[in-house]
């Protein structure tokens, strides 16, 4: 029984993880990796998860496995920035380009991370909204079943987020 739950769970359940641990980690090997670590902690605690609590378990995990794997890659010194970014950049060959398409990318990046910073501390519920939708792109329907809402609550969350936003940052970029 347990071993046909898991078989299921992973056949349905495999590519979202490898998706959502992608879309963080921006590596493709390492988020197979991640996939691995999240289905082997999914089997050795698939009694504590509830039928049909399995999707939302294994996005908190492999969210959780993510974030450890990017600190863990933080934490070695030898990690940096691609040589060919560092050469186009002292150069000026096309990897200049790339600098400052890496530079435009890291302005938007500050203020997505002062918006979502600030909705955390001021409004964890609205925070936690966001997350879902905006950066794990999670249907209204998914988000709502993770968080434990219903749809409307979650759609009336999400646009109180985005007003507060809109008055709050809408000058900047």
């Amino acid at each position: 029984m347990k071993n046909e739950r898991f078989c299921d769970c992973y056949a349905k359940y495999q590519r979202y993880v490898i998706r959502l641990a992608y879309e963080r980690v921006k590596d493709h090997e390492a988020a197979e990796d991640i996939s691995q670590t999240v289905f082997m902690s999914f089997y050795q605690h698939m009694d504590c998860v509830y039928p049909g609590a399995e999707k939302c378990w294994l996005f908190r995990c492999t969210r959780n496995a993510a974030i450890d794997y990017i600190r863990k890659i933080c934490r070695k010194p030898e990690m940096g920035m691609d040589e060919d970014v560092l050469e186009g950049a002292a150069n000026g060959v096309p990897g200049g380009t790339r600098t400052m398409e890496i530079e435009i990318s890291m302005d938007n990046e500050d203020l997505i991370l002062r918006i979502m910073g600030e909705l955390k501390s001021t409004h964890p519920l609205w925070y936690e909204t966001v997350y879902l939708i905006c950066v794990e792109e999670l249907t209204y329907e998914e988000a709502a079943e993770c968080l434990g809402v219903a749809p409307g609550v979650l759609r009336s969350r999400i646009h109180r987020a985005r007003v507060f936003v809109r008055e709050r940052f809408g000058g900047e970029d």
